[in-house]
Parts: structure tokens; C-alpha cells; sequence
């Protein structure tokens, strides 16, 4: 059954769009109508072990009720400094050693690269935490699966690596040599050779993606085949 939201729009994403829903809270409704309730289902399981998320409060078909969070992502809070471009690496890379300890229900379906038992965000990059008060908040657990945490962090590493920044040249530069630093320093707080294991699964399983460009396609394989896998 459908849901209409209680206040004006807040927000919209390439897959869905946000609406206020009364105090402390926000609805998110699907464009494809994609059943939303194992999404749910999973936020409250990983909140449940500890990890920072935002309680749902109900979930169906093509829609989600869930804790409104107050503040910017990780990059808009971070200092822009080298030493907080860094820190906000290494805040990163916490995150996917954090969630690595959580084990996977049931109902989640199997990630790309090796089986295995952790809970893979798939999209956990710095747009997709948020920072409030309370400290880090990850958000979109929409590409969630079963499988082994190094394929989570080859997927992190390919988005760090290959996603697009739109803008002047000069702001284009100065995310590049940013974009260096925060990746640098993700990689140095995790298993970088047992990632580049995966990256090549991984690679196969993005570029099915519509919402990755030819360009952001091919600077993924391009990392591939410098890890020579």
C-alpha cells in the first residue's frame, strides 16, 4: 500500500525522493516502486549490533519511514585541510571495519566477488554518511548484500577512485588532489591486498549500473588492471 508524505519534499536521489513526515522523521519513496522492507528490516538489525544508522520505523513497497538526521555529509563537515581530508579516510575506513563484525541475516541476497557472511553496504562512500551531533551516520543501504567485507571496500575504493566531480577546472583539480589524500588514507586503515582481490568482481557487477557513466566505467577497469588482478 502506498504512503503520502506528511510535509514538502527535501531531498531527491537518482532512485528515490525524501519528504518530511512529521517530527524527527523523513519519508523516503522509491521511482520503481522496489519493495523497501529488507532495507528496513536491515538497518534496524545493524542498529540493533551498535552501528551508527537511522532507526526505521516502517517500510513497504516503494517506501521507508525513518529517523530524520540533521546534518551534512562526511565531505561538506570535513575540515579541508590535509590532516582532515585524512581524518575523514580513516573515518571511513572505521565504518567498513565496524560493519564487517555484524553478521548478515538471512534474507540478504549474495554480494560479487567470494561468498561469504558480512554484511556488504556496497555504497558506503562519503556522501553516504552523514555526521550530526552524535557523530557518524551511515545512510542508502539500497545495494546491500551477504558477502565477504574486502569486496565492500574494493567497492568503496572503485567510487573513491572513478567517480565523476562536475564543475570548473580548478574545482575539478583540487577534488582530484583531495580525492588522492582521502583515498590514500581509506586504503592505509584497511586491507588493501585483500581488496584488490575482489576489485575485479566487482568492476563486472558496476558496470551493470545505469547510473555509471562510460568514463566512470572505464577508470574502474583502468584500476583493475593497475592492481593486476
Amino acid at each position: 500500500m502506498a504512503i503520502d508524505p506528511l510535509g514538502p519534499k527535501i531531498a531527491e536521489g537518482r532512485d528515490s525522493e525524501i519528504f518530511e513526515h512529521g517530527p524527527g522523521r523523513v519519508l523516503r519513496r522509491n521511482f520503481f516502486a522496489r519493495d523497501l522492507t529488507n532495507e528496513g528490516r536491515l538497518m534496524n538489525h545493524v542498529r540493533a549490533h551498535g552501528y551508527p544508522v537511522p532507526e526505521v520505523f516502517d517500510a513497504g513497497d516503494g517506501w521507508l519511514v525513518m529517523e530524520r538526521i540533521n546534518g551534512a555529509n562526511l565531505i561538506d563537515s570535513m575540515r579541508k585541510t590535509v590532516a582532515g581530508v585524512r581524518a575523514a579516510g580513516r573515518e571511513l575506513a572505521r565504518l567498513h571495519v565496524q560493519l564487517a563484525k555484524i553478521p548478515a541475516p538471512d534474507y540478504l541476497v549474495a554480494a560479487p566477488g567470494d561468498a561469504g557472511e558480512a554484511i556488504v553496504h556496497l555504497d558506503l562512500h562519503p556522501l553516504n554518511v552523514m555526521t550530526d551531533d552524535r557523530g557518524s551516520v551511515v545512510i542508502d543501504w539500497a545495494n546491500a548484500k551477504r558477502g565477504v567485507a574486502e569486496a565492500d571496500v574494493a567497492n568503496t575504493w572503485m567510487l573513491l577512485k572513478a567517480g565523476q566531480v562536475q564543475g570548473k577546472l580548478v574545482d575539478r583539480l583540487v577534488v582530484l588532489f583531495g580525492r588522492r589524500i582521502l583515498t590514500g588514507a581509506f586504503l592505509s586503515k584497511v586491507d588493501r591486498a585483500a581488496a584488490a582481490r575482489q576489485l575485479k568482481a566487482v568492476a563486472e557487477w558496476r558496470a551493470f549500473d545505469r547510473n555509471m557513466s562510460p568514463k566512470e566505467i572505464a577508470l574502474m577497469n583502468a584500476l583493475v588492471a593497475k592492481a593486476g588482478i
